[in-house]
């Protein structure tokens, strides 16, 4: 069965505005008719591209995945930018996107919802991103100067751990990007932040 162009871009289009309700509603208290709502179809025309609530949770969640993977890799990919402005990107790609559309409340549900009906895929996509991003500071030559005995892996693990958690502690992607700039400042003292970098966006004291 040939898939068309429209119903290829309609699907794209319910699948993020589930994604949405989802992330700020959370897995049980969403009904199908929310979803519906969101996607501007009625709950009968929702059931002919999903059957049930689970399915379209499933591909919202996996649609959300493969976004931020897409992204995070076009942002590690740009060669022309310093290594900070690279990883940070990366970064916004993989934790920040969604800050101030999830509802903190619903994190432990969907993550639970998520393990339930998607198996390893989230834990697969964080060890990917891991492994992505230890390969880039792997060609930093300046990597040396962190520490004794802190080499990519490690790095990399910690600023994963560092994002988790201020995503879960800030309010709006720019307070994500400029607290992990300082976290990324630490992490990477020989390189040197390009035009993007937040402390250079702020306007100097006359």
């Amino acid at each position: 069965m040939t898939t068309s162009p429209d119903s290829g871009a309609r699907r794209t289009a319910i699948l993020e505005a589930a994604a949405k309700v989802f992330l700020r509603y959370g897995y049980r208290k969403t009904s199908m008719d929310d979803l519906a709502r969101a996607a501007g179809l009625s709950r009968q025309g929702l059931y002919l591209h999903f059957e049930t609530k689970e399915a379209l949770f499933q591909a919202a969640i996996l649609g959300v995945i493969e976004g931020a993977r897409a992204a995070y890799l076009s942002a590690l990919a740009r060669e022309e930018l310093p290594l900070f402005d690279r990883v940070l990107g990366a970064f916004e790609a993989f934790h920040g996107c969604h800050i101030g559309q999830l509802g903190e409340q619903y994190v432990g549900e969907i993550l639970e919802a998520a393990a339930s009906l998607l198996g390893d895929a989230p834990a697969e996509h964080e060890r990917r991103f891991v492994a992505d991003v230890t390969e880039a500071l792997a060609g930093d030559p300046g990597l040396g100067r962190t520490g004794p005995g802190i080499g990519p892996r490690e790095l990399a693990e910690t600023l994963c751990a560092t994002s988790y958690g201020l995503k879960h502690r800030v309010a709006t992607p720019a307070e994500y990007r400029n607290r992990m700039a300082v976290a990324l400042r630490i992490a990477l003292p020989g390189d040197r932040p390009g035009r993007r970098d937040a402390a250079s966006a702020r306007p100097r004291k006359r």
